[in-house]
């Protein structure tokens, strides 16, 4: 099953081909130019993508170890186990108008 599509799919006026077959030789050179445009944009966008998910991932290690830093420390047993107590039950209260 193929996932949504979104705004990315949409192809834009640089990714839709306007032949189904050049005429010319200028219209083959001019598609050339615009797919290898189109190819160094998303190659740029890959790049750009890929250090994201790397600041991302080594960000999401530093919250584990620090996570894991508390967890072993002294006080957090007593957090713990205020985060981990029971809610008390909602008070019930009668109003008229």
């Amino acid at each position: 099953m193929a996932g949504l599509r979104t705004m990315h799919d949409i192809r834009t006026l640089r990714s839709v081909v306007t032949r189904a077959v050049p005429a010319s030789e200028g219209a083959v050179f001019l598609q050339l130019h615009r797919l290898a445009s189109e190819k160094l944009r998303l190659e740029r966008q890959v790049e750009i993508w890929q250090r994201k998910q790397e600041r991302i991932e080594k960000r999401l290690t530093e919250i584990e170890q620090q996570m894991e830093n508390l967890r072993h420390s002294d006080r957090s047993v007593t957090v713990e186990s205020k985060i981990n107590r029971p809610k008390k039950a909602l008070r019930q209260i009668t109003l008229e108008y």
